[in-house]
C-alpha cells in the first residue's frame, strides 16, 4: 500500500504541483519530528496527499514557505505549514502504515533474519505512534480474508478499505468535515490502492508462490500461471474504475474547495499512469495488447501505433 499515488507531468499546473510539493515538504519534515531522521523513509506522495486531504479538512490556513531542504541545503523549496497537528496526523498514518507493512512481511513467511529484523522495526515503532485500534483490526481482518479457502475479490478489498475509511473518518472527527463522505473517500481509495498493488505484484507472487488476491480470488493455481490473463483485466478495470468513480463522488461531498479539485486530478492522473505503465511493462505481445479492453491501450505501448489507440501518460 506504498507509492501507488503518481504525479504524471500535465496532470497539475504548476501552481497546483507546488501546492502538492509544498506538503510533500511538509509531510517530511513532520516524520523527522514523529522519531528520527530515519523516519523520513515513509514518505510518499500518498503521505503527501494525505496531509492535503486533513489540512483541507481543517478548512485550510496552510502557508508555504521556502525552506533549506535537509537532501538540498543548498536549494530553498516551498514547505507547507500547517495549522495545529495536521502534518503530525499524516506524519503518525505514515508511519503506522510502516508497522502494518511489516506486520504484513512477517505474516508472507520471510526469512529468519527478516523476520528478526521486522519484529525489532515493529517494537520501535509501537513505542513512537499512537496505537490506533483500526490497524490492530486491519491485521486480523486481512488474515481472516486470507485464510478463506475460496475468497470473493470484494472480501479481500474490505481491510484495506476499512483501515483508510477509518482513517479519513478519524480524521473529519478530529479536524472538520463529514465522517460518512470522508469513510467513503478512505474506502474507495483503500480498495483502489489494495488491487492495483495486487495487480503490480501479480507475476512476482505467482514466481514465488505467494498469496495474491488476484489468484486467491478467481481461483488460479499460481504453478500454471504465465502472466495475468487479458481478458481478467475487463472484470479488474470495472473493479477499479467503480472504486476510483465512488473516490471522486466522496471526495466532491466533502466540499474541499481547490485542493479537492488537486486530489481529484493527482488520483486520476495516477489511474491513468498505472494502466500505461502496467501494460507497457506487461502486454508486450501483440496478441495479448489486442484483447485489452480499449481505456488500457495506449500510444506508449508497444504495439500502439499499428492500433491508433489514445495517448500515453507521460511518467
Amino acid at each position: 500500500m506504498f507509492g501507488l499515488l503518481r504525479v504524471p507531468k500535465g496532470y497539475l499546473s504548476p501552481e497546483e504541483f507546488e501546492q502538492f510539493q509544498a506538503h510533500y515538504c511538509g509531510i517530511c519534515h513532520a516524520l523527522a519530528r514523529c522519531g528520527s531522521q530515519g523516519f523520513r523513509l515513509a514518505l510518499s506522495y500518498d503521505a503527501a496527499a494525505l496531509a492535503m486531504l486533513v489540512s483541507a479538512l481543517a478548512g485550510g490556513g496552510v502557508l508555504i514557505e521556502r525552506k533549506p531542504c535537509p537532501f538540498s541545503p543548498w536549494r530553498r523549496k516551498p514547505m507547507a505549514m500547517g495549522p495545529g497537528k495536521v502534518f503530525d496526523f499524516a506524519a503518525a498514518v505514515s508511519v503506522s502504515l510502516v508497522k502494518l507493512k511489516a506486520e504484513d512481511e512477517i505474516r508472507d513467511g520471510s526469512g529468519r533474519v527478516r523476520r528478526w529484523a521486522m519484529q525489532r522495526l515493529i517494537k520501535y515503532l509501537e513505542s513512537k505512534v499512537p496505537s490506533w485500534p483500526e490497524f490492530g483490526e486491519t491485521g486480523a481482518l486481512q488474515l481472516e480474508a486470507e485464510e478463506n479457502a475460496n475468497p470473493w475479490l470484494d472480501e479481500l478489498l474490505y481491510p484495506s478499505g476499512f483501515l483508510l475509511g477509518s482513517i479519513a473518518a478519524r480524521a473529519a472527527a478530529s479536524f472538520g468535515g463529514k465522517q460518512e463522505a470522508a469513510y467513503g473517500l478512505g474506502e474507495n481509495l483503500g480498495r483502489w490502492i489494495y488491487l492495483w498493488d495486487a495487480l503490480w505484484d501479480f507475476e512476482h507472487d505467482c514466481a514465488a508462490e505467494r498469496f495474491n488476491a488476484i489468484t486467491a480470488a478467481y481461483g488460479l493455481e499460481t504453478k500454471q500461471v504465465r502472466g495475468l490473463p487479458p481478458p481478467l483485466i475487463s472484470e479488474l478495470d470495472f473493479v477499479l474504475e467503480r472504486s476510483l468513480g465512488e473516490l471522486i463522488r466522496n471526495l466532491r461531498s466533502l466540499d474541499l474547495g481547490s485542493t479537492g479539485e488537486v486530489l481529484a486530478k493527482l488520483i486520476r492522473g495516477a489511474h491513468s499512469w498505472h494502466k500505461n505503465a502496467f501494460v507497457r511493462e506487461f502486454f508486450r505481445e501483440e496478441i495479448d495488447y489486442e484483447r485489452l479492453p480499449l481505456s488500457w491501450r495506449s500510444s506508449s505501448c508497444p504495439h500502439s501505433a499499428s492500433t491508433g489507440t489514445g495517448a500515453g501518460v507521460q511518467d
